[in-house]
């Protein structure tokens, strides 16, 4: 009964490898109507209105009405509008396969486009770009049940939500800490 869930978790593994990269010669956004998957991407944060390294929104003010851009891979997938409060949320339904695998590879951050005086007007004359990386938060798969291969449980589920993310599930992303650099 072990060689068979092992063959198990080596076929999962070898899917989510292959699911996850990406082809080659292609740059990270590089896709065609074919390459959409049913998998959706929600990215959440809030703008601070600030300037440093490691800024915590949290702790400073927020940045109201900012307009935001999505970039990964050196490109501009998505923008979004914070609300009064500097919070935004940025989702696409149906996201390439590409922007997912960027998306899991760390291509992707979310950079403010409306300049630091909108906020502040002492910030006015601040030359740089308010930016942040993203961070994995979760994955739902719509599954809600998952099955028991053989005692490999946490492995298993682990493997299988990515795999039903990647093929038909959400995935949720926030942002990291701001730097104006």
């Amino acid at each position: 009964m072990a060689p068979k869930s092992l063959l198990v978790v080596a076929a999962l593994l070898a899917v989510v490898v292959s699911a996850c990269q990406l082809p080659r010669g292609a740059t990270a956004l590089e896709a065609s109507p074919s390459t959409n998957t049913n998998t959706s991407l929600i990215v959440s944060g809030t703008v601070p209105c600030a300037t440093g390294n490691s800024i915590d929104p949290a702790t400073v003010p927020a940045f109201p009405n900012a307009l935001v851009q999505l970039v990964c891979g050196g490109k501009v997938v998505g923008s979004a509008t914070a609300d009064s409060a500097g919070a935004f949320v940025f989702s696409q339904s149906s996201a390439s396969r590409d922007l997912v695998a960027a998306a899991m590879h760390n291509l992707c951050r979310v950079v403010v486009v409306t300049p630091l005086g909108a906020c502040d007007r002492s910030l006015a004359a601040a030359a740089g770009t308010l930016s942040a990386p993203l961070k994995l938060v979760g994955i739902t798969t719509g599954s809600g049940s998952g099955s028991d291969l053989g005692g490999l449980g946490g492995l298993i589920g682990g493997i299988v939500g990515l795999i039903g993310a990647i093929v038909g599930g959400i995935l949720n992303l926030s942002t990291m800490p701001f730097s104006f650099v």
